[in-house]
């Protein structure tokens, strides 16, 4: 027992990577998402352009960026993105289990470590040119100093993290919002650390804003993207995500009048629209709202589309075997654990401002990926108390109290 005590995280570690680097090696060259050909082509863009004048204004830069530094010594070489992508997942499962071990004993540590280590979207994602293992590891980089014990230097370091999110996500800074909310209305943040996290952030952020100011005039992290949020509220839910709603929204004439209009106001454009349709349509606001919460949290994706990374069948099978119990089980756990609130309120903050922002604008089961490992901290001591029960003391060394 001593020495798997002692191998263990180091063995769940390398496997991790081991198995994250063969699929990234299995998975080939093809680019099979509209967002990948983006990112690689910005990429692409930066490596010959003098100038980046104009390339942020409706995109976020950093993961543009971080291909651009892997592809700067040998051109775009898709490979070393992948495997640079399985090495950050595989310090994300570390950092999952520091955060564990911390909040609820090595048993369930272990546990969030196993989960995450060969959770097979997080490993189907490392092999794909998006932003999302990124993402993912910027939420539990932050999440980690956030769950720590409050102090000035843990709330900046969250901060930071959240604010470099932002550069790849702007969401991020909605939920980093509702954090710093959330602390000082419980009392774990006090006002100095409210002021040293918000300095933080806006250094963190502060360079794309500066970029954004000397193109434009303007200081603003990204826009031109509200139309996001006004087409799925006029569009034919049958259509949402396919090919067909393009041509029906470039039909819409109040999306055609917006979409002609030059880019630094098309968003108070669409931002009036959308109001207009909440004030107007409310049960058809409502009614789009529940869909997109259960979209984001269905447990198996939407059958009638034809999927680039393999059939409806084997999608689905993956997803039952993995969020089928996951997603009940982590919720559970957020329910379970909440006399810990004022302790866990940054994984609720987190869980709840996602959701909410991916139920008021767009959401699809790949945007809910940065939000599994918070289910995994939730579902890790439910599932130390049935490893007890089963007599695997292993797993539920050390579990205090939820």
């Amino acid at each position: 027992m001593t020495r798997l005590k002692r191998y263990f995280v180091p063995a769940a570690l390398a496997a991790s990577l081991l198995v994250r680097a063969a699929y990234a090696a299995h998975s080939g060259r093809a680019l099979i998402y509209p967002d990948e050909l983006a990112y690689d082509g910005a990429a692409a863009k930066m490596l010959a352009a003098g100038s980046w004048s104009g390339l942020f204004h409706n995109r976020e830069p950093l993961y543009s960026l971080l291909l651009w530094l892997i592809y700067l010594p040998a051109g775009p070489a898709h490979i070393a993105v992948k495997l640079f992508q399985a090495a950050l997942s595989t310090f994300s499962a570390y950092l999952l289990y520091r955060a564990a071990s911390g909040l609820f004993g090595r048993g369930p540590g272990r546990i969030v470590l196993l989960l995450f280590a060969f959770y097979p979207f997080s490993i189907f994602y490392d092999a794909r040119l998006l932003r999302e293992s990124l993402l993912v590891f910027l939420t539990v980089a932050s999440l980690y100093f956030a769950l720590k014990p409050p102090s000035t230097a843990t709330t900046a370091a969250a901060s930071v993290a959240a604010g470099i999110a932002a550069m790849a996500k702007v969401v991020f800074v909605y939920y980093w919002a509702f954090f710093m909310l959330a602390g000082l209305l419980l009392r774990r943040i006090r006002p100095a650390a409210a002021l040293a996290g918000t300095a933080a952030l806006l250094a963190a952020v502060s360079p794309l804003l500066v970029h954004n100011y000397r193109g434009t005039g303007s200081f603003f992290l990204t826009r031109g993207q509200m139309f996001n949020l006004y087409s799925p509220l006029v569009a034919p839910r049958r259509l949402l995500g396919t090919p067909e709603e393009n041509a029906y929204m470039a039909a819409d004439r109040v999306f055609a009048a917006g979409m002609a209009l030059p880019e630094a106001e098309r968003d108070a454009y669409f931002k009036a629209k959308v109001l207009e349709q909440a004030r107007t349509r409310p049960w058809n606001f409502a009614k789009r709202t529940a869909w997109r919460f259960f979209k984001l949290w269905r447990l198996y994706p939407h059958r009638g589309i034809d999927y680039a990374a393999g059939s409806w069948a084997l999608l689905t099978a993956i997803s039952l075997l993995s969020d089928g119990w996951l997603i009940p089980l982590g919720f559970w756990g957020v329910f379970a654990l909440r006399r810990r609130l004022r302790e866990l309120y940054p994984a609720y903050a987190y869980l709840a401002s996602m959701t909410a922002i991916y139920s008021l604008s767009w959401s699809q089961i790949r945007y809910r990926l940065t939000m599994m490992p918070v289910l995994m901290l939730f579902a890790a001591p439910l599932l130390a108390k049935a490893a007890a029960r089963a007599g695997l003391d292993f797993f539920a060394e050390g579990s205090k109290n939820t």
